[in-house]
């Protein structure tokens, strides 16, 4: 350990804690930890403890992204280092590499590099682990290829736990296909969080996933069944239900959401219902970010072969013919962009990017929240919501003035 590393840091601001700001708050971190968080005039700050004094900005704990395919011209295919490197710069200090529905073989190659890549990286976000968003989805709902989507065999769900091994953090499944309910309990018997999404379930469906250990929803309001047209045959005037309903309701069900700046993917009320029925921290905020984020827009090609476009007025991404395919934003932005669509205060903001995924995934014995014995992953934060530093175990991954830590 380095004599800086061994001395206290004393980081002072506007701090969360409890999912409120506190004022001339305090964070004490003495090496990967933090030992004491509060009011400011309620705790010794050691005499030779390095300071962060940043009396006007927001001191966070790290965010926490569950579902991001790239950033900064890397993906989650073949560079993740690249990734958590890039993603730092956007307060993430916990992140899950996705895999986007592509030929098998691929994925599990795919896989098995996320694993070996898992954990603290140098100068970056902490690879958290896999999320695998498919293959076993409807092909029907979202901008997967038809052709890579697979029934959920039992053979095909054993290559990816293995590949992925104890970095199986996550999986994306549609109840509704061949073999998903089977999938479901295998995916949970190996640790994973399951979660339902690319789906037109039915009740029925939704039931049995539950039941087979599903407890999560993948981006709510995105690649599900979308309501029947008036003209739509066999309409009887009845409004079904469906997966997103039927999330909405269960309370013992987490869920996470993508919001855009022009809210493409979620309308403003479905934001705004989202938060009323599932409340901050059962509500993540996700970026669904594709390798493009960070970089000139212009025209990409992915890694399933697929042409993205993405433009100067949008935070989206999208495929050749308009189609959503995920977004180009940071966690930061995804965190100004609810607080602005939902008018809710940045503290709600920060608790879906910080708490909520950390309970979701399991992680929030150690993460998610500034408190004594957790990791010292935060991000500070200034008055507009952009990033000035972000620590990861208490080490300064990214920062826009290096030499204010002094």
């Amino acid at each position: 350990m380095s004599a800086d590393a061994a001395r206290p840091l004393a980081i002072t601001g506007r701090v969360l804690i409890d999912r409120a700001i506190v004022d001339d708050g305090v964070v004490l971190v003495l090496g990967q930890q933090i030992v004491a968080a509060g009011q400011r005039d309620g705790l010794d700050i050691p005499p030779d403890a390095r300071r962060l004094d940043m009396p006007d900005r927001i001191i966070s704990p790290g965010f926490i992204d569950l579902h991001i395919h790239g950033s900064g011209g890397c993906y989650a295919e073949d560079d993740p280092i690249g990734m958590a490197r890039h993603v730092a710069s956007g307060g993430c200090t916990y992140l899950l590499p996705t895999l986007m529905t592509n030929e098998l073989l691929a994925m599990v190659e795919s896989a098995a590099k996320i694993q070996a890549s898992s954990g603290p990286v140098d100068g970056g976000a902490t690879i958290g682990g896999v999320h695998l968003e498919g293959p076993f989805l409807n092909p029907r709902y979202g901008a997967q290829r038809p052709d890579f989507v697979l029934d959920a065999r039992p053979e095909a769900v054993e290559m990816l736990i293995q590949a992925s091994g104890e970095a199986l953090a996550m999986v994306t499944i549609a109840p509704e296909q061949p073999g998903a309910i089977e999938g479901i309990r295998q995916f949970a018997a190996a640790g994973a969080l399951v979660s339902l999404g690319h789906s037109d379930a039915t009740p029925a469906d939704y039931s049995a996933a539950r039941s087979a250990g599903a407890t999560h929803v993948t981006h709510l309001f995105n690649a599900m069944e979308p309501r029947q047209p008036t003209e739509a045959q066999g309409y009887d005037g009845t409004r079904r239900v469906g997966l997103e309903e039927l999330a909405l309701i269960d309370d013992d069900l987490t869920a996470d959401i993508v919001c855009d700046s022009a809210c493409a993917h979620v309308n403003e009320a479905l934001v705004k219902l989202a938060l009323r029925c599932k409340g901050e921290a059962k509500l993540s905020l996700i970026t669904d970010a594709m390798f493009a984020a960070g970089l000139e827009p212009g025209d990409h090609q992915m890694s399933d072969g697929q042409e993205l476009v993405t433009t100067a007025d949008e935070d989206v991404a999208r495929l050749a013919g308009g189609w959503l395919c995920g977004s180009v934003m940071s966690m930061s932005s995804a965190v100004r962009n609810v607080a602005a669509v939902a008018s809710v205060p940045v503290e709600t903001a920060l608790v879906m990017a910080t708490e909520a995924p950390a309970r979701a995934v399991g992680i929030f014995a150690s993460k998610g929240s500034l408190a004594p014995g957790k990791d010292a992953d935060i991000t500070v934060l200034d008055s507009h919501g952009n990033v000035e530093h972000t620590l990861v175990g208490g080490r300064l991954v990214y920062s826009t003035e290096p030499e204010a830590l002094r």
